[in-house]
């Protein structure tokens, strides 16, 4: 076992501990060491030709613009399309419950994990805090492992926990945690989440995205009983949740009592709530978003959120306009997990059109020809105009039914194309 150095932010020298050809990786999402990331991406021009990994990033610290330094990356969500303006060849296209074997086979291999934990408790073991997502592969498989401790991390519980013989560096230093505070419900949103609240049934298990409609959805459960999450991640509004008693996990077929997800993608109110809390726990997407885990469950629903949808209600979460702005993610894992189950419903929900009201989402085909979830698996379908169910319908009762949920200034279009189409 490695007996870890420690230095600080001031002395680590990314030009003396990267080699030429290798690959950094760095926790994901709200987990991303920001303080590290920065200090690396001030230094890169410095190091030899290296390349970066990261799953999904909200940070924008780390420069796009470096010459010497590749990324590779499971897709442009969040701050990571900023990488793939001029095309997505670098993208590895995976659902989340392959993404940890695919790490252990060292496709890509990771040769320097930066991390941040928090620690170390009285038996001198680290925690990974807000997530734990592939960081145990990564770990296992690279030559250096440099880990920020971060008092402001919550301690939590799950598979979280660090053996410090995993770590090469240690640098203490305090640092703001990521935050994704949700924007202001609207309407459109107000709309859809009252749609899919009618959907899910009391004493369901729960699985939510991440973005304003999920939290939208958690804030019209209010008057569901005996809820339960297992999910990709959870947001202030399952807090909320656990907090007023909705979501209290007594009928989960398994980990009964307990919220279970991947990873905590909130604000400091979600990250204080979530601190050393039994009701709690982050495992590992082999855990969270793996089939048979998944089967256990007799009522799941599954909520997720798409970019586009077609008439035949094939799901693209990935691309729009031609730019790579999503990821593949652990939406295929719950939509099957979701049909498979007696009781079970997918629903993908999103707006009928974008922001500026000048595009439908509701289209005749995927433009980009990028399926995230086929049309073999589609469920329920929620805009602001209603719900649409899918599931054991033709072809044209499809289009119809999908025609339905489009905004009315795009709904005679849509007609001639499926004229066209079907």
């Amino acid at each position: 076992m490695k007996t870890p150095t420690t230095l600080a932010p001031d002395k680590l020298d990314f030009a003396a501990l990267i080699r030429a050809g290798e690959t950094v990786g760095w926790a994901e999402a709200t987990a991303e060491p920001v303080l590290l990331t920065r200090i690396l991406g001030e230094q890169a021009a410095l190091c030899p030709p290296f390349r970066v990994f990261f799953a999904l990033t909200f940070a924008s610290d780390f420069p796009s613009d470096l010459p010497n330094v590749a990324v590779t990356a499971c897709g442009g969500a969040g701050a990571g399309k900023r990488f793939f303006a001029d095309g997505a060849g670098a993208v590895i296209p995976t659902n989340i419950s392959g993404l940890c074997d695919l790490i252990a086979a060292g496709r890509p291999r990771i040769d320097v994990v930066l991390l941040q934990v928090t620690g170390p408790d009285a038996a001198g073991r680290y925690n990974a805090g807000l997530g734990i997502e592939c960081l145990r592969e990564m770990m296992e498989g690279a030559r250096l492992v440099i880990a920020q401790i971060n008092p402001a991390l919550p301690w939590t519980n799950g598979d979280t926990l660090i053996e410090p013989g995993l770590i090469d560096i240690l640098v203490p230093a305090e640092h703001p945690v990521l935050e994704l505070p949700a924007r202001p419900i609207g309407s459109v949103e107000r709309a859809i989440a009252a749609d899919v609240a009618r959907l899910v049934p009391d004493r369901a298990t729960i699985e939510l995205g991440i973005g304003l409609i999920p939290e939208a959805v958690t804030a019209a459960l209010g008057d569901k009983r005996g809820l339960g999450i297992h999910s990709g991640a959870i947001g202030d509004g399952v807090a909320e949740l656990m907090r007023e008693g909705v979501v209290d996990n007594r009928h989960k077929e398994i980990d009964p009592g307990i919220t279970v997800t991947l990873m905590l993608m909130g604000t400091r109110r979600l990250y204080g709530f979530a601190d050393r809390n039994p009701l709690l726990r982050i495992r590992s997407p082999r855990y969270t978003h793996d089939a048979l885990v998944l089967g256990n469950f007799r009522r799941f629903v599954a909520i997720n959120s798409a970019l586009e949808v077609d008439l035949t209600g094939q799901v693209n979460a990935e691309t729009a306009q031609g730019r790579n702005i999503g990821v593949t993610g652990g939406q295929m894992d719950f939509v099957r997990a979701a049909n498979r189950a007696p009781e079970g419903r997918s629903i993908i929900a999103l707006p009928s059109t974008s922001r500026d009201r000048r595009h439908s989402r509701i289209v005749a085909r995927l433009p980009d020809g990028i399926v995230t979830t086929p049309r073999a698996d589609a469920d329920c379908v929620v805009t602001e105009h209603g719900i649409a169910e899918l599931k054991g319908c033709t072809l044209a009762e499809r289009a119809r039914a999908m025609i339905a949920l489009a905004d009315p200034a795009f709904r005679a279009e849509l007609e001639r194309a499926a004229e066209r189409l079907l």
